[in-house]
């Protein structure tokens, strides 16, 4: 088994994550779009439709404040590494800023371009549905109330506490339209949340089956390989000890031929829960061969590992099994082989080579028994 040939799979939140991560991008369009949207109403109706509704300086100060939102915002996701790690806690944060400085940038221009009559208060409709679909849509009803108070208060403002009743209908059908806006695009984004929320429990549940022994419900071999060498990786990077355990049923051949496959399955299995029960979860587990198990043992030296190999095969050989009297001691039992890293190898190849010449050793000196691999196995077997 070489690097090449060990499948990588995708995270288990991949899916989750690339819908968050697209969303972000789009978040960055949208605020290009809209500033460069406002740049161009500007010009068309100060030289064209000759009607100034904003000065020059105010204008470019809130024109230049929406573009150095835009891209410190971006420079901050890729000093972070959001976008490439996945972070999902710093871009929801991150979006949450920039949706709030971009409510204050749009303010700062309806105020300086006509207050309740400014030409641009519509945006606060196109505001309310894009931070509806980029966050969650019940956080997005804060931004909408906001919205209503705010709007409310420019139309006070600009108007006065005494009003016509054309002009309050004026305030009460805008209101009503923000709110609105809110829950069409709140109903449709709370469809799409669910609709991603079952795609990634479904790619779950595929990644578990792509990943699982069938009958043990331990992992598989070709998943064990991927981690191993994930692990291993890791563990010269941070300079801390791993341990490897390979085992097997003494004579199982022997108690298939007796009892049948369906026992054997049935045993297999039974061993399988035994160490899902016995190791930590943090272990890995896996189905190595057709009577062969192997385990990964993150952060324990091999003395660790020992105990707990030792351990595992007193638990089986105390254990009943149906059918275990045919066997020549009558009893279940097993051989077991464990190495660490980086005592003994280099490689994925080589740790697993030095666990299965200990587990050679344990059924040349006889069966059920934990041999930990040393360098005098390399002798008695030359």
């Amino acid at each position: 088994m070489n690097g090449q040939e060990i499948s990588e799979f995708p995270e288990p939140d991949r899916i989750h994550l690339d819908i968050n991560l697209a969303k972000t991008r789009w978040l960055i369009r949208i605020r290009w779009i809209y500033s460069f949207f406002i740049l161009v109403f500007f010009i068309v109706h100060t030289f064209i439709l000759n009607k100034i509704y904003i000065n020059f300086p105010i204008f470019f100060f809130i024109l230049f404040l929406s573009i150095l939102g835009n891209v410190i915002f971006i420079l901050y996701l890729k000093k972070k590494g959001a976008l490439i790690s996945g972070n999902l806690k710093l871009l929801a944060y991150l979006v949450a800023i920039q949706l709030a400085f971009d409510f204050m940038v749009l303010f700062l221009y309806v105020i300086f371009s006509g207050g309740f009559e400014s030409p641009v208060l519509v945006l606060f409709i196109f505001y309310i549905l894009v931070s509806t679909f980029v966050i969650h849509h019940k956080k997005a009803l804060l931004y909408t109330i906001a919205t209503v108070i705010l709007i409310t208060a420019i139309f006070f403002l600009d108007q006065g506490l005494v009003v016509s009743s054309s002009k309050l209908a004026n305030l009460v059908t805008f209101d009503i339209l923000l709110v609105f806006s809110f829950l069409i695009s709140s109903f449709l984004s709370s469809n799409m949340k669910e609709n991603e929320i079952l795609l990634q429990r479904l790619f779950n549940q595929t990644r578990e089956l792509s990943i699982t022994d069938g009958l043990t419900l331990l992992y598989n071999q070709t998943y064990f390989f991927e981690r191993l060498q994930q692990e291993i990786q890791q563990s010269k990077r941070y300079k801390y000890q791993l341990s490897v355990i390979i085992l097997d049923v003494d004579d199982f051949k022997k108690y298939n031929d007796a009892n049948g496959h369906i026992y054997g399955s049935k045993a297999l299995k039974q061993i399988g829960s035994i160490m899902k029960k016995m190791f930590r979860s943090s272990d890995i587990l896996a189905k190595y061969g057709g009577d062969e198990f192997v385990v990964m043992l993150p952060h324990t030296d091999k003395v660790g590992a020992f105990l707990a190999a030792d351990r595992l095969r007193e638990i089986v050989e105390q254990e009943s099994f149906g059918g275990e009297e045919s066997l020549p001691r009558g009893k279940i039992t097993l051989s077991l082989g464990v190495t660490s890293f980086p005592d003994f190898g280099d490689s994925v190849e080589e740790v697993l080579s030095y666990a299965d010449k200990a587990l050679y050793h344990a059924k040349k000196l006889g069966r059920n028994r934990t041999i930990l691999y040393s360098e005098e196995i390399e002798e008695n077997n030359s």
